[in-house]
């Protein structure tokens, strides 16, 4: 088994492959990094010049030519928007400037600055129509509008490098960008598992250790503890809900495995704004599973999850 690390995403990502020859190894790796920063520089709303920067910056203006990749991504991004109420937008990033996790100094903006930014997040005002040869064109109907695609992009990633080294026949492999996994066949003909834990060394730290199983399948975790500051006794991080534009409150952290690593991080966002025995429903419905640390410590996971869950499994920190 070989790994090698590189930095996407401002941060690092990480590609094992299992059973690939030495003479092949190379060109694995340079294939998926590729996909990696194809997605990273097409989908990167910070850096000047980049499509989705472009279409920001002409927020309220005219149509934008856009690649089909950033396309793609955009009409993934709608329809998402739509399956979840709206727990999933990708016009959030209309607050981003508003709500900060940036070790400036932490303090909640006020409420009126809120309510100005949260009526320019609204996924239908995200317009897209074809364009020749292969892309399309976008449009943001109002000034000040922003798409964000930071809670989306590493998903696309990591599918797209799946996609990458399937068509150079590699099927036994594990992909990692920050809390997002991507794993496929198997390492030595065993599975490859996954460890899931309270990173805030709450709930789950009581419950006797959880690894799953994972095959051909996404594994994304969504948690309030990443970037985050604690002002006059609550809580608030950068897990906004775009139907109230301020931090959620329904959930500590959702895990989810989901066929694809986009689905599962949509899937992430959508359950921790749900929360509680919806959250797993929601989940079921997509073909998935997930497991829900609530706000107020209980713990719930999809049957098989937890060890002992022969059904939907509910436990509570003491």
């Amino acid at each position: 088994m070989r790994s090698e690390t590189r930095p996407a995403f401002a941060s690092l990502a990480t590609v094992t492959l299992a059973g690939v020859p030495d003479g092949r190894a190379t060109a694995a790796f340079d294939a998926a990094f590729a996909a990696f920063a194809r997605v990273e520089w097409s989908m990167n709303e910070w850096r000047p010049g980049t499509p989705l920067a472009e279409l920001n910056a002409a927020a309220g203006g005219g149509w934008v030519a856009l690649p089909r990749d950033l396309c793609d991504a955009l009409a993934f991004a709608k329809a998402a928007a739509v399956r979840t109420a709206g727990r999933f937008d990708p016009t959030w990033a209309a607050l981003d400037r508003l709500w900060r996790f940036d070790g400036a100094p932490p303090a909640p903006p006020p409420s009126a600055a809120v309510a100005a930014g949260c009526v320019l997040v609204d996924h239908r005002s995200l317009l897209l129509r074809p364009a020749a040869p292969d892309g399309c064109e976008a449009r943001l109907a109002r000034a000040g509008m922003k798409v964000g695609l930071g809670g989306l992009a590493k998903g696309l990633a990591l599918d797209a490098a799946a996609g990458a080294l399937r068509a150079l026949g590699v099927n036994d492999f594990l992909l990692q960008a920050g809390g997002d996994l991507y794993a496929a066949g198997a390492r030595g003909g065993l599975p490859w598992r996954v460890a899931v834990r309270d990173p805030r060394g709450g709930p789950l730290s009581t419950l006797p250790a959880v690894e799953v199983e994972v095959r051909d399948a996404a594994f994304s975790t969504t948690g309030d503890y990443e970037h985050a500051y604690v002002w006059h006794g609550r809580r608030y991080h950068h897990v906004i809900d775009p139907r109230t534009c301020r931090p959620g409150t329904a959930s500590r952290a959702v895990t989810v495995l989901a066929p694809t690593a986009a689905e599962a991080e949509v899937l992430g966002k959508s359950l921790f704004l749900l929360g509680g025995e919806a959250a797993l429903a929601e989940a079921a419905r997509a073909g998935a599973r997930a497991l829900v640390v609530a706000a107020d410590g209980t713990v719930l996971a999809s049957p098989g999850l937890l060890p002992d869950g022969p059904s939907p499994d509910r436990r509570r920190a003491p």
